[in-house]
């Protein structure tokens, strides 16, 4: 991959001091035979490396080890993948640890937007417009048939809300040499579709582009109108391709706050998506080399306060506990 999307401030003090090697042929990245052969030669200098092939890697090549993290349907699902990357380091304990952690944070926010939502019909739901403009070819929206049909679909199920989505068959497909379809929508389907989502999120860096150009237009939007665009660049202009997927239940909080669904009484501060119109672009921060190099990297963690409805009810264990206690005695 291009390693100035790179976001860590760590691993590019690293590239910086060549403490890292990179391999990239920056004149001709998607050369398949310059790749493997780089890839070759970086095995035959490291003879105990390995090389983590994604889905469309060379996941066949020797000393390759396939990696398919991104084929899964949610975001669970998507992190349990750290236990793969434990067991290489012999710390599946410790992985199954800040697994169940992270889960128990994410089913927090769950049963508090749950709770929330309980009394309001679908059609009152909060509506979220997920779409982003393509330069020369139109907008891309959500297309949301199920809930785990994306990872935007499933944050929007887990905080009670609804995406809008591009109905089937509306708009124009493009492919660009893989079996994948893209579809598109013009200004005019775009207008009608998504003018009266309360919140749109906009997962680009090119929204203030955009709308210069199309200010007439996307003015429309009661989204633009309530100053209630966000971007996903609330760490930086890469972060939300990386470190994101180290913290999907802070994601998931992100939107429920944006969407009023988090628990009233706790204070959230958005980490990932970032108020086009109140806020500066955030950054990844700093590395305090040599110090942070050896320090294992630390995820933000969602400070989730359950709502009363949605404690657990220790009732029925405690008088269990009770009654074993007294048939024991």
């Amino acid at each position: 991959g291009n390693p100035s999307l790179i976001s860590s401030p760590c691993m590019n003090h690293m590239m910086n001091e060549d403490m890292i090697e990179t391999v990239y042929f920056p004149e001709d990245p998607y050369n398949s035979t310059l790749n493997d052969q780089g890839a070759a030669d970086y095995l035959e200098r490291n003879p105990d490396a390995i090389i983590l092939a994604g889905p469309t890697g060379n996941k066949d090549g020797y000393r390759h080890m396939a990696i398919a993290a991104s084929q899964e349907r949610t975001a669970v699902s998507t992190f349990d993948w750290l236990g793969m990357y434990a067991a290489l380091f012999n710390l599946e304990g410790k992985a199954n640890e800040i697994i169940a952690d992270t889960e128990a944070r994410y089913q927090c926010s769950a049963d508090n937007a749950a709770a929330m939502t309980a009394d309001i019909q679908p059609e009152d739901k909060p509506k979220i417009l997920w779409a982003q403009y393509f330069s020369g070819i139109g907008w891309s929206m959500a297309a949301c048939p199920t809930w785990d049909s994306a990872y935007y679909c499933e944050y929007a199920h887990h905080c009670g809300a609804e995406i809008v989505s591009r109905p089937e068959g509306v708009g124009f497909s493009q492919t660009y040499g893989s079996p994948t379809v893209y579809w598109y929508v013009t200004d005019e389907e775009f207008l009608e579709l998504g003018k009266d989502a309360e919140t749109w999120i906009y997962p680009s860096k090119t929204f203030e582009g955009v709308y210069n150009e199309k200010k007439e237009l996307l003015d429309q939007f009661k989204s633009v109108q309530m100053e209630n665009v966000y971007d996903t660049q609330g760490q930086g202009p890469n972060g939300w391709h990386e470190q994101r997927l180290a913290e999907y239940d802070v994601v998931a909080l992100d939107m429920c706050a944006m969407v009023g669904t988090n628990n009233p009484d706790s204070m959230h501060v958005r980490r990932w998506f970032r108020s086009y119109f109140d806020e500066a672009i955030g950054n990844p921060g700093t590395c305090n080399a040599p110090l942070e190099l050896e320090e294992a990297y630390i995820p933000a963690q969602a400070q989730c306060t359950r709502l009363a409805s949605t404690a657990p009810d220790t009732t029925e264990d405690a008088t269990s506990s009770d009654t074993t206690e007294d048939a024991t005695s």
